[in-house]
C-alpha cells in the first residue's frame, strides 16, 4: 500500500492533486473543529426514556479516508446508526471516492483514476473495561479504475464486495458534544471487472487484452483500489464519543436497574423528609392551637374575675347601704 502510495504521488499533475487534497483536509478540519468554542457541552440525561435515546443528528457520523488522501483521492463518507438507542450495534454507511483523470503533457508512465461507490453494513462491538469498539461488517463497491503503475496497466469498470474488520478508538472530545475518533479496517473479497490491459510504448499507450465482460479478477493493484484494502480514517461523530456507544444491552440493562434503585432511595429520602416536615408542622399548629386556646381560656377567666370583682363591689356597696340607711332609721 505504501508503494502505492509513492507511485501514485509521482504523476505528473501531482500539483493538481496536492490542491486538492490540501482543500479537502482544511474543509474537514473545519467540519470537526469549527463548532466548538463557546458551545456549552448539552446536559446529557442517560434514562431520561428509561434508555439512553440519540437524537437523529447524534446517529450520523462523517469519516475520511487517510490513505486515500495521501494516494492524491479525495473521499468522505456517511454513517448512520440505525436505531435511536446508545446500545444499538449495528450501522449502515455510504462512501464515494473521486480521482479525476490524469491529464499530462505526455503518456504518463503511472496512471492512478479511481471513482467509485462503497455501502457498508457494520456490527459493533464494545469492548469490555475498555473505550476501544471493534467491528465487523459486509460492502459492496462499483465504480470505474484507471491503474498503472507497473508495465501493466488496468482500465475498466470494477463491481467488488467482501468482509470488513477494524477497530476504532476515540481522538477528542469537542464543547459541542461531539467527538473526533480514529479508525483502521482491513478490508477482502472477491473483485469482478470489465477492464482492459494496456501497455506503454513509444509514448503511447497499447491495448494488450481487452475486457468484454465482467469476470472474476485479483490483479493486484485493481484489487487493492476497489477493495480498498487498508483503511485509517478519521471519523467525526456529531452524537457522543465511540467510547459510550455500541455499549452491551446488559450492560445497559444493569445501570438502568441501578438508577432506579437510586431513585427509589431518593425518593423514600424525600418522602421521609416530607413526613418529617409534615410532623413538625403538624406539631406547630397544635402548639399555636394550644397556645391560642390557653389565651382564649386566660382571658375569659379574666374577664370573669372582673365581673365577679365588680359584683362584689356592688354588693358590698348595697350592704353598706342598707347599714347606713337603717342606723338612719333607729
Amino acid at each position: 500500500m505504501l508503494y502505492l502510495c509513492s507511485q501514485i504521488i509521482v504523476l505528473k499533475d501531482y500539483r493538481r492533486h496536492i490542491i486538492i487534497g490540501t482543500l479537502g483536509l482544511f474543509l474537514f478540519s473545519i467540519a470537526a473543529g469549527g463548532h466548538t468554542s463557546r458551545r456549552p457541552v448539552p446536559n446529557r440525561h442517560l434514562y431520561d426514556n428509561k434508555l439512553d435515546t440519540l437524537s437523529f443528528s447524534e446517529r450520523i457520523s462523517l469519516r475520511t479516508n487517510m490513505i486515500d488522501w495521501i494516494a492524491l483521492t479525495p473521499n468522505i463518507g456517511l454513517e448512520l446508526t440505525l436505531g435511536n438507542m446508545n446500545w444499538n450495534r449495528w450501522t449502515l454507511g455510504i462512501g464515494g471516492r473521486w480521482n479525476p483523470s490524469t491529464k499530462t503533457l505526455g503518456t504518463s508512465y503511472n496512471v492512478y483514476d479511481l471513482t467509485d461507490v462503497r455501502l457498508d453494513l457494520r456490527r459493533y462491538q464494545h469492548g469490555r473495561g475498555s473505550r476501544r469498539s471493534f467491528f465487523l461488517g459486509i460492502y459492496g463497491t462499483y465504480g470505474s479504475h484507471n491503474v498503472k503503475l507497473s508495465p501493466t496497466g488496468f482500465k475498466g469498470t470494477h463491481l467488488a464486495a467482501g468482509l470488513s474488520v477494524g477497530t476504532i478508538a476515540p481522538l477528542y472530545s469537542y464543547r459541542n458534544g461531539a467527538s473526533l475518533d480514529l479508525e483502521v479496517a482491513l478490508s477482502g473479497g472477491v473483485m469482478f471487472a470489465k477492464h482492459d490491459e494496456y501497455r506503454r510504448e513509444d509514448d503511447s499507450y497499447v491495448t494488450v487484452t481487452q475486457g468484454e465482460k465482467f469476470k472474476l479478477s485479483f490483479d493486484m493493484l485493481p484489487y487493492i483500489a476497489a477493495n480498498d484494502v487498508l483503511r485509517v480514517s478519521l471519523v467525526y461523530h456529531f452524537g457522543p464519543s465511540v467510547a459510550n456507544r455500541y455499549k452491551r444491552r446488559i450492560a445497559i440493562d444493569e445501570r438502568y436497574r441501578l438508577h432506579l434503585n437510586e431513585m427509589e432511595i431518593r425518593r423514600d429520602s424525600t418522602r421521609q423528609a416530607h413526613a418529617e416536615q409534615k410532623a413538625i408542622r403538624r406539631d406547630s399548629l397544635d402548639k399555636a392551637d394550644y397556645e391560642k386556646r390557653f389565651e382564649k381560656q386566660r382571658l375569659e377567666l379574666e374577664k370573669k374575675y372582673i365581673s365577679d370583682s365588680l359584683m362584689q363591689v356592688k354588693r358590698q356597696a348595697a350592704l353598706a347601704d342598707t347599714l347606713k340607711q337603717k342606723n338612719k332609721d333607729e
